[in-house]
């Protein structure tokens, strides 16, 4: 009798066992994160808890291939097994985006001044190129930018020229639309050659509508002036069939449609009620979530972001 029940006990703990490793298989299976949370907050702790949490960690980790994920690794384990790499990792990534932008250089400066790269070429004149990118202009300096402006000739843009829009959140490479626009991507394109967009600022931005700049009145230190600016000339509206959704660049302008100059905005999600009312000239194909990290920036009562977000813009051929 005592022989059966001993029998019987270690039966129902051998199955026991077995359910407890096959709900830790499937859930480790699913490699889901909350999935194996969920295991975790519910199931008593066992051997196979303890497995599931060094799991969770590690994918934690794996998972930790930009700033803010890293970010999230070492806010959850602040002690865990990957902190120095995870710490390694998130400097490089800073690196990185102050290599993409020279905007970010000061996130990489500040945050590492006894960083791995911190006298890399590439930090060393970024330090210097941001001095003149954001220092306060004259009426006198700005003068000199419009004059160079109008020196510069509108030329037509080739089928393999992108604009890249830099910013202190990393770059937006923009395509062109010319078959829609011809005139629009000749004047971007104009003004960024003649340098007139580098230092100025998306001086206004509105979550889940758009991230508007562009404007040389962005540099001259007044706020109250912001928006007001522009290149010393308008353009003719282009309207076209082109939806204003998320990424797609168009031209700003005053009640009349041929006021255009040298502002435009990024839509951040579908403002489509903008259609054939603005011209569209471009889109961005890459970095996109960028949009949304400057859309979502603290902002003033006149949508203007509380700590500049300067943009440099190049034209490259590909």
């Amino acid at each position: 009798m005592k022989k059966n029940i001993l029998l019987l006990l270690t039966a129902l703990i051998i199955m026991s066992s077995c359910s407890d490793w096959k709900e830790y298989r499937e859930v480790i299976k699913s490699k889901n994160p909350r999935k194996i949370s969920h295991y975790l907050n519910e199931t008593e702790e066992n051997n196979y808890t303890k497995r599931a949490e060094k799991r969770l960690e590690k994918i934690y980790f794996k998972r930790a291939n930009d700033e803010a994920s890293c970010f999230r690794y070492l806010a959850k384990y602040p002690e865990g097994k990957y902190v120095e790499q995870t710490k390694e990792k998130l400097e490089k990534l800073t690196f990185e985006r102050a290599k993409e932008s020279v905007f970010a250089v000061p996130d990489y400066a500040n945050t590492y001044p006894e960083g791995k790269y911190i006298n890399d070429k590439v930090i060393l004149d970024g330090l210097k190129e941001l001095e003149l990118l954001t220092e306060t202009l004259d009426t006198f300096q700005i003068d000199d930018i419009l004059a160079t402006v109008a020196a510069t000739p509108a030329e037509p843009v080739k089928k393999n020229e992108y604009a890249i829009i830099e910013t202190r959140f990393g770059a937006m490479k923009m395509k062109f639309l010319p078959e829609k626009a011809p005139n629009h991507c000749a004047n971007f394109k104009r003004l960024a050659n003649s340098g007139y967009y580098n230092g100025v600022k998306f001086h206004r931005v509105i979550p889940g509508f758009m991230i508007q700049g562009g404007d040389i009145n962005s540099r001259d230190g007044n706020r109250a002036t912001d928006g007001m600016g522009g290149p010393g000339y308008t353009i003719n509206q282009e309207f076209n069939d082109v939806s204003h959704v998320t990424g797609i660049v168009s031209m700003a302008r005053t009640p009349d449609p041929n006021s255009a100059g040298s502002q435009f905005f990024i839509c951040d999600g579908s403002p489509t009620f903008l259609d054939n009312q603005y011209t569209v000239f471009g889109e961005i194909i890459e970095g996109k979530s960028i949009i949304a990290q400057i859309a979502n920036v603290p902002r003033d009562g006149n949508d203007n972001p509380l700590e500049p977000i300067f943009m440099k813009v190049t034209i490259i051929e590909e």
